[in-house]
């Protein structure tokens, strides 16, 4: 698999405001293997783990969530609450306006507005008067985690129609592509901001307080190496399956997996649909997963894996074990026993 990088550009504007702050940025970035000499190469590029691990280290060092970059600091934990609060909505268009209204209490450096008309949705930042900016990388950054978090809450990609920045087109402009998926961008705009379709704003929030634990674990990779097609509900569905089989609750119907995240069986069948997926098919590799996981071990008779997967008789796990890997139980067991 190819590694996921980012533009050296980038590190030299993270790392602007802990320089101006005096704080030992080449000791942080050598911790991860990053030197500063190469990143001055227009060329050379970092990887995106790297990368987000010195933005962490730089954030703790200042406690400064904007890394030194906008007006005031921002603590530690502003993102995670934004994200709480947003989660609790109900669709993205109201999850948007209340990112918005969450970044506006703190008044630094933009205004956050979000406007609705002509079909699309805008999410702007005006620069406030006495607002100060370190470099573009504050705007940049701002803007794609805000797209990037609501395609996570909604479970699919919000194409962006358009992309305006507030300031000339810089050298490095081709590294936008990656950062805001291709989307067209505008330069030299009266504001900064994201464009997307208004019906994207009518998705439901199929994200839970357990889901977005696990997002904030990795949040700076998770934002910075989101790929454009994922499969988010989808897995989601798949971990409430593992749990209920393992809990001794059978195999569970889509009537039961639709009762569950409180959407109707059509709306279910279609996101799973958007992601290439179906029920049928997630239930069938939980429990084909769980065997294979539960076979490893001799703790377990086959009978046992049979009814711990939701099989009523052995006969049919046989047969669909068969299926799956051509082997039955038993030869699969004993051909992987160490």
């Amino acid at each position: 698999m190819q590694e996921s990088t980012i533009a050296g550009i980038f590190v030299e504007m993270l790392i602007a405001g802990a320089a101006q702050q005096g704080i030992d940025v080449d000791n942080i970035l050598l911790k991860h293997g990053i030197s500063r000499l190469s990143v001055k190469n227009s060329s050379h590029r970092v990887p995106v783990e790297n990368f987000a691990y010195v933005a962490v280290d730089l954030m703790q060092a200042m406690d400064d969530e904007f890394l030194g970059l906008t007006s005031t600091r921002q603590p530690l934990g502003s993102f995670n609450m934004m994200c709480r609060a947003s989660i609790s909505t109900k669709t993205i268009k109201h999850s948007v306006q209340r990112c918005a209204n969450f970044w506006n209490l703190f008044n630094n450096t933009f205004r956050h507005e979000v406007l609705i008309s002509g079909g699309r949705i805008h999410y702007h930042l005006n620069r406030l008067p006495d607002g100060t900016l370190l470099n573009n990388y504050g705007i940049e950054s701002l803007l794609s985690s805000i797209h990037r978090f609501h395609c996570w809450l909604g479970g699919q990609f919000i194409p962006l129609l358009s992309v305006s920045l507030d300031y000339a087109e810089p050298d490095y402009s081709e590294a936008y592509k990656p950062l805001f998926y291709g989307a067209p961008i505008r330069y030299q705009q009266a504001q900064a901001g994201i464009e997307f379709e208004a019906r994207y704003g009518n998705l439901d929030i199929i994200q839970t307080a357990d889901t977005l634990d696990r997002y904030l674990e990795g949040q700076n990779l998770s934002l910075l190496n989101q790929p454009k097609r994922y499969r988010a509900f989808s897995d989601q569905v798949r971990r409430w399956l593992e749990k209920c089989i393992q809990q001794g609750r059978q195999a569970p119907g889509l009537a039961d997996a639709a009762k569950h995240f409180q959407l109707s069986q059509q709306v279910l069948h279609r996101r799973l649909r958007a992601e290439n997926s179906s029920f049928k098919e997630l239930k069938m590799q939980t429990r084909r997963d769980l065997a294979i996981n539960l076979l490893f071990s001799d703790r377990y008779r086959i009978d046992e894996i049979a009814n711990r997967t939701g099989f009523s008789e052995p006969s049919a796990f046989i047969r669909a074990f068969k299926t799956w890997t051509g082997e039955t139980p038993l030869q699969y067991r004993q051909k992987n026993a160490l």
